[in-house]
């Protein structure tokens, strides 16, 4: 509950405070469980890859280096003097063995030979002379395939770990045909996400016993042989699950045992030879000795491409390259795990942060700055983790970001609760309580002790809690006070809903305004003002809030009531000018509302027993309300009137 300063400030009690340090870590926590909530959410998953995206289109791309990866293009160029694919076998077997005279490490072919054709021996004879050559097939794991093909035989490998990609079932292949026994591979099976970006492979794929591995796996195991494969953990947090390591080369699997591939350069910017130079022998040695080199294609007809950050379609060689050159540069790109520990903690760290921002500093602008860069926060993390150390970890932004915007929706809809109970909290010092739009008057105007106020024309409602004196003498103090709360809450949201504002509150009495246009609302030529209603529609409007309120708080008042202490509702509304002002000290205000329509108002009040009408309506009302069914009570002369005047009784 809200007391005052001596200074005439407020302040907050002791329990006050650990009210809304409670209320502050409660919309903490629950900011924290619609993380984890979120982090689930397939649609912010889909959000997440496209930022990141974004995030590796925008990165400089990765420096070539002495590890780096060689293709061999076959290009436009190439077909056209060699002739259409699929090449004649002997000039595959002439491109392999050119490739080893040359002095490269290990060939790793990004394209599959299913079916037994001319050549075969020779081909097979050049793979059998050493093993340094990798093949490729294709498992055909698109479930939406109805008839899928099993062309040639597809060819396992031994020693593998137990890791299998989840969720994919092998349907069928083009392997490798039966005229190259010699020949071991590595399959070239793509699993795009939902919107067709290939952003991961996986690393094994498995067909009841037998073990696939994916082409850059292979590759590792050729490289290595006297090795074996290694399965330790990753980061149980910011990820990779799992490292799965041969010799001095590591691949990175996520949750699903899939290498996440780590895009690093366009597909332009990789080190890439034409196979019509190596073949009609114009190529230097030098460029491939001792190097990795992979073989595909990039000509457009060939159809191997992938949709990339870096392009809608990018060829299919180049992605071998990257998972390859990743693997012995250990430069990756990993992802946690799961999305929820990072999201809590995250959301938790800035949570705590933008909380005691609010207590620490003073002015909202700077508050609102503090709170922008904490929403702001995920994605500065993301990029900064994609951009500093040898891994470039890809942290959720979708999720902790609706997080952090949850907690500031609900602080901001605790502060505006906890402004309107201080609000409508009376206490003896209620007089001191200012009109909202006066108060930013004296705030802009920043007064010394002199009085500021304003003068208007408009309807004005006055309400009384009759027999209210004596019911609080009877009740706690306590009880009385929640009911003049509960009087003053109503009128205002009842004025509030029908276009007023509750302007003063005096005792048991509360006055209400309707501002209307100063000019003659039946002259032709009258404007209206910005926010203002005419005389008849503030009328009407009051008239509604004085039935509604009536019918409301009529309820509460009988609820309360006692046999020698009876509550009833008295409403007067009259039109005409009144003075809205502040008398006082800067450490004493009060606020005041004078003028005629004031006066009539309460003057009105009285009668309203007298005649048995809990609304009466003033003679001026009447007047700008002519289309309106009253009834006339007979002419009163009020006090401070000179003239008698017609007092009209509205129905409830």
């Amino acid at each position: 509950m809200e007391a005052l300063s001596p200074q005439g400030g407020p302040t907050v009690r002791p329990q006050g405070q650990a009210r809304a340090a409670l209320m502050h870590l409660a919309a903490l926590a629950i900011s924290i469980l619609i993380g984890v909530v979120a982090s689930g959410w397939s649609g912010l998953s889909a959000l997440d890859a496209h930022l990141h995206d974004f995030i590796t289109r925008s990165l400089p791309a990765a420096k070539p280096s002495a590890q780096d990866v060689v293709l061999i293009d076959i290009d436009e160029p190439s077909l056209a003097q060699i002739g259409p694919w699929p090449w004649p076998r002997t000039v595959l077997a002439d491109m392999a063995n050119r490739l080893r005279e040359g002095g490269a490490r290990v060939q790793g072919w990004d394209l599959f030979l299913p079916e037994t054709a001319p050549g075969d021996a020779a081909l097979n004879k050049v793979i059998a002379a050493k093993a340094d050559i990798v093949l490729g097939q294709v498992l055909i794991v698109d479930p939406q395939i109805q008839t899928p093909p099993q062309i040639g035989r597809p060819r396992p490998t031994e020693g593998l770990p137990d890791l299998c990609a989840s969720g994919i079932n092998v349907l069928g292949h083009f392997g490798v045909a039966d005229s190259l026994p010699a020949a071991q591979a590595g399959h070239l099976s793509a699993t795009p996400d939902g919107d067709g970006a290939l952003r991961r492979l996986p690393a094994v794929l498995c067909q009841g016993s037998a073990r696939y591995p994916q082409l850059t796996l292979k590759l590792a195991e050729t490289l290595y042989p006297q090795a074996q494969w290694q399965l330790s953990p990753g980061n149980p947090i910011l990820g990779p699950v799992h490292w799965l390591s041969r010799g001095p080369m590591r691949f990175a699997l996520d949750a699903e045992a899939r290498v996440v591939i780590p895009y690093s350069r366009p597909h332009q910017q990789w080190t890439a030879i034409s196979a019509l130079k190596l073949l009609d022998g114009t190529l230097d040695a030098r460029r491939i000795q001792g190097k990795v080199v992979v073989v595909g294609a990039t000509a457009l007809g060939l159809v191997d491409t992938a949709s990339t950050p870096y392009h809608p379609n990018a060829p299919g060689v180049s992605i071998h390259a990257e998972v390859l050159s990743a693997a012995m540069g250990e430069r990756w790109t990993v992802v946690p795990p799961a999305g929820w520990p990072y999201t809590s903690l995250l959301t938790l760290f800035l949570g705590l942060i933008f909380l005691v921002s609010q207590r620490k500093l003073p002015r909202r602008s700077m508050l609102l700055c503090a709170g922008l860069t904490l929403l702001l926060a995920p994605l500065l993390l993301a990029v900064l983790a994609r951009s500093l150390g040898p891994l470039g970890h890809m942290l959720p932004m979708a999720a902790p970001t609706l997080a952090l915007s949850s907690l500031a929706a609900l602080l901001t809809a605790l502060h505006m609760d906890t402004q309107r109970r201080r609000t409508h909290q009376l206490t003896h010092h209620l007089e001191s309580f200012l009109p909202s739009h006066l108060a930013r008057e004296i705030a802009n105007q920043d007064p010394s002790g002199e009085s500021l106020g304003r003068s208007d024309t408009g309807v004005i409602l006055a309400v009384r809690a009759s027999g209210l004196q004596r019911w609080s003498a009877g009740v706690g103090s306590l009880k009385a006070l929640a009911l003049v709360h509960a009087i003053t809450s109503l009128a205002e949201t009842h004025a509030r809903r029908h276009g007023g504002t509750l302007e003063h509150v005096q005792g048991d009495t509360l006055l209400l305004s309707w501002p209307t246009n100063h000019s003659d609302s039946t002259s032709p030529a009258a404007q209206p003002e910005p926010g203002k209603l005419s005389p008849h529609d503030a009328v009407q409007a009051a008239v509604q809030a004085a039935r509604s309120l009536l019918a409301e708080l009529g309820d509460v008042l009988s609820i309360n009531e006692t046999e020698t202490a009876p509550l009833g509702l008295c409403i007067a509304i009259d039109h005409g000018d009144f003075l809205l002002a502040v008398a006082g000290s800067r450490t004493s205000r009060r606020s005041l509302m004078l003028g005629r329509a004031i006066d009539t108002v309460l003057a009105m009040l009285p009668l309203c027993e007298e005649l048995a009408s809990p609304i009466l309506l003033g003679q001026r009302a009447a007047q700008a309300a002519a289309r309106m069914t009253v009834h006339p009570m007979g002419q009163f002369l009020l006090p401070e009137t000179r003239n008698p005047q017609i007092i009209y009784r509205v129905e409830p």
